[in-house]
């Protein structure tokens, strides 16, 4: 979701639109006024549709964003930080950095959602019944179509998104009772990620058949939003299993400590030809002249690097420096590092700082590696239902 316009802030909420919104709204407002309000209300001047259209264009994307600050707003009362929300291509997303704590939290947090959008149903329902009763044509009867239209498809939203299957609001919700039930967060994410598998792969096979039996193209939409959850589902479900695997591991039990050196004066070619091959890591550590650490280089961006270029262009030119990479310490939970790094550039590299020095690099593979060895290791539990302390074996740790 990047190409974010911001648009400011609610309830102290950063609030963007990506700009697929615009054509979603676009598409919306050419809709109800070319075809779907001309049809129910005959004879006005285009002028009149297409201020009725936009108007019930911006609503709606004004109820999304009503959606998503519920969810915002009640997430921060149950203690979650919230980083911004986005609406974009199909409806929108509150960012949230960390995980409900309880099961209590979680279905609060998904519940109110829905219950916001079937509220401005609900209100969008009566206005339509109040304008009714003042009259049944011109501009009263106009008003009353776009009203009911925002009704439905503020109760279609509301009702779609308690199904339940992760990522939707359902899923969230049927999370929460496994995790009740069986006292185990990982146990129940996997669940809601099944569901949501379930219903992803649905959606999109009633697409398929939608447009190959009855060449209705509208069925592409269907393949689109079922391709879309049962990803999310997916990603999900690795992500709380990753990060299940690296429950209790701190930095120093995971990080590269002594990452390989080369001087930071060295052309491309000649470490590509003498150094490079005998490299164990993706991540070098170059020096200064008097030997002291000044930046790190990743392999990526020697090989991005042309051939012809490579006699000219030294390693620093290439390299981040130290004091431009996230920093973090040894005894730093490797989950709390990971969330307060939400949002990073893939790949991104971490200088791990011991009382003022650089004693270590946390590296994509190495997070990788321990996550695999961890995902080898038996699960126990606490009371809490939170995987205990541990540390892989054979790896250096910090007493």
């Amino acid at each position: 979701m990047n190409d974010t316009i911001r648009l400011g802030r609610l309830a102290g909420i950063p609030v963007g639109v990506n700009w697929t919104v615009i054509g979603i709204g676009a598409l919306m407002a050419w809709s109800l006024a070319g075809r779907v309000l001309p049809g129910e209300v005959p004879g006005l001047a285009a002028a009149a549709y297409w201020a009725a259209g936009i108007g019930v264009a911006l609503l709606f994307l004004a109820s999304l964003l009503a959606h998503e600050l519920a969810h915002a707003v009640v997430a921060r009362r149950n203690g979650l930080e919230v980083e911004g929300i986005t609406l974009w291509l199909l409806g929108g997303v509150a960012k949230l950095r960390g995980e409900a704590r309880t099961p209590g939290a979680e279905a609060r947090i998904a519940i109110v959602g829905p219950l916001a959008s079937l509220t401005i149903a609900g209100a969008a329902f009566a206005a339509s019944v109040g304008l009714g009763a003042l009259a049944l044509e011109g501009p009263f009867a106009l008003a009353v179509v776009a009203a009911q239209w925002l009704a439905l498809v503020n109760l279609l939203l509301g009702v779609f998104n308690l199904i339940p299957g992760a990522p939707l609001d359902g899923g969230r919700i049927a999370k929460a009772v496994v995790w009740r039930w069986r006292g185990d967060a990982l146990t129940a994410t996997r669940a809601a990620s099944g569901l949501g598998t379930a219903v992803g792969w649905g959606l999109a096979g009633l697409g398929i058949a939608e447009v190959a039996l009855f060449g209705n193209l509208a069925g592409l939409w269907s393949i689109v939003l079922g391709w879309f959850i049962a990803g999310a589902a997916g990603a999900e479900r690795d992500q709380a299993e990753a990060l299940d695997a690296l429950a209790g591991l701190r930095v120093a039990d995971v990080m590269t400590h002594e990452p390989p050196r080369a001087p930071a004066s060295l052309t491309v070619d000649a470490f590509a030809d003498h150094m490079a091959p005998s490299a164990r890591s993706s991540t070098w550590v170059l020096t200064g002249p008097g030997g002291e650490i000044a930046s790190v280089l990743g392999l990526e961006s020697v090989r991005r690097l042309g051939r012809g270029r490579a006699r000219e262009t030294r390693l620093g030119d290439l390299a981040v420096p130290v004091e431009r990479l996230p920093v973090t310490t040894p005894d730093e939970l490797v989950p709390a590092l990971l969330e307060r790094l939400a949002g990073a550039p893939v790949g991104t590299r971490v200088a791990v700082i011991d009382e003022g020095a650089l004693v270590g690099l946390l590296l994509p593979e190495d997070l990788s590696r321990a996550i695999e060895i961890g995902r080898l290791r038996p699960r126990t539990r606490d009371g809490g239902g939170a995987a205990t302390s541990r540390t892989i074996p054979g790896w250096p740790a910090r007493p």
